[in-house]
């Protein structure tokens, strides 16, 4: 068999193993993307233990795991989450972003603070080192949005105070996050020194300044741009005895060109983040908050979200074909133990941040309950964080295996202790007949 034909036959396994995993998970009230990791750890482990499964389609372990080889899987996946973080980017408003209160940036804070400080604490353990130890704090204080968005929607809870709350820290939570993971990149580097670590710094903190200066600047000139179009065309209109009904909105661009502007944009964003010392992922978050401000005159997101449901899933079927248990099982209980510390840690950090945070508002326990568990399920940048790690090799497969299981495992406890603490709220709430009342900017009620 030839290669086209063998990397055609394994990718339309790989889909089919997400499709019907994934379809799993969903079936469950769970994120597909745990379903589209287990088929690839589902599919990498047939290969490593069934005698014959990889000859059958022409997949070679051995080349899979080459570093000097140029891994088709691993292109696919970085596309996909830097198509991703343009998803995420394009939910993003800045406009909104500044209307967040006090309440949501304690609670965003806190979220980032206690968990790394907590994931730094494994430096004292004997398979980690100091490198390793930042990247598990890193891998902490990230939370998934997905998962705890789709629980509070399952419940009909998304117009609630909690679940604005919640969104609006998550957002800070998230753009605070690709910023300290930027700076955490360039500690980890081999030839990292105080100075280049400075550097680093100033220039993701200068990235990120531009990149918000940038956008408020292109959205105020837009802003006018449109008014003066639309005065024109009221003049215009007017001049000649027409109805000037429509002459406010501007023609917006037409979608295929759109996308091939946000794909432009997000690509040559994620190329400069990557040129300066930078993840390739948080240019694309940027510009996907860019076209966030222009929904209605560059209307990219639906067909951009369409290329993103393609390639995404490759992301994630390749973060579970690094997770192969034949490396990992040499390592014995020591493993075992660190996956269940770092469990704890995981959950204890986040819960009690997310806790404190919300009673900073003056929020009652049962909402600050909410909270706290809603920041618990890791997702997306624990996931990028342990691919990071094993890309610039600050630690091996078995580190690595346990943050993936830690983002898997958050995940999949989280959902039932959300659902149960919203339904809690609304039994107190019908009780006593109290409205909730939304922290104003300076963090009280």
């Amino acid at each position: 068999m030839n290669d086209i034909a063998s990397i055609i036959l394994i990718i339309f396994i790989l889909l089919l193993f997400a499709k019907i995993v994934g379809g799993i998970f969903e079936k469950l009230k769970m994120p597909k993307l745990i379903g589209e990791i287990l088929a690839g750890v589902i599919f990498i482990n047939l290969a490593i233990f069934v005698p014959g499964f990889g000859d059958a389609i022409g997949f070679s372990v051995s080349d899979f795991n080459d570093p000097t080889n140029i891994n088709f899987f691993e292109i696919m996946g970085e596309l996909g989450i830097i198509f991703l973080l343009f998803s995420v980017g394009l939910e993003m408003k800045f406009s909104d972003l500044m209307k967040v209160g006090r309440t949501a940036i304690n609670i965003a804070v806190l979220g980032i603070v206690i968990p790394f400080a907590g994931g730094m604490l494994f430096v004292f353990h004997d398979m980690v080192s100091f490198e390793a130890a930042l990247l598990i704090g890193a891998a902490l204080f990230g939370t998934s949005t997905a998962v705890g968005v789709e629980c509070l929607r399952n419940v009909n809870a998304m117009d609630s105070m909690e679940a604005k709350l919640i969104i609006s820290a998550t957002i800070i939570d998230d753009i605070l996050c690709l910023a300290l993971l930027g700076i955490i990149i360039g500690m980890i580097q081999p030839d990292a020194s105080m100075q280049s670590i400075i550097i680093n710094a100033v220039i993701v903190i200068a990235f990120v300044l531009f990149m918000f200066l940038f956008i408020s600047r292109i959205k105020d000139l837009a802003t006018r741009r449109k008014k003066r179009i639309s005065e024109r065309k009221k003049a215009i209109a007017l001049s000649n005895g027409e109805d000037v009904c429509g002459c406010e909105t501007e023609q917006p661009m037409e979608e295929l060109g759109a996308l091939g502007l946000a794909i432009l944009v997000c690509m040559g964003l994620a190329a400069v983040s990557v040129n300066i010392g930078l993840a390739a992922i948080i240019g694309a978050f940027f510009a996907g908050m860019i076209f966030a401000e222009f929904k209605d005159t560059v209307p990219c997101e639906q067909n951009f979200n369409a290329i993103t449901y393609f390639m995404l899933p490759f992301f994630f079927l390749w973060v579970g074909m690094e997770v192969q248990f034949d490396r990992v099982l040499e390592y014995g209980t020591d493993v075992l133990i660190l996956l269940v510390a770092v469990l704890i840690v995981a959950v204890v950090t986040k819960y009690v941040a997310g806790f404190l945070g919300s009673k900073t508002g003056k929020l009652a326990n049962d909402s600050s309950h909410l909270v706290g568990v809603s920041f618990i399920p890791r997702g997306e940048v624990g996931i990028i964080v342990a691919t990071l790690g094993l890309r610039y090799n600050v630690f091996g497969p078995p580190i690595f295996t346990v943050i993936i299981l830690m983002a898997l495992i958050t995940s999949m406890v989280a959902p039932p202790f959300i659902t149960r603490a919203y339904l809690k709220i609304e039994k107190n709430r019908a009780e006593s007949e109290i409205p909730p009342v939304m922290p104003d900017e300076d963090g009280s009620v």
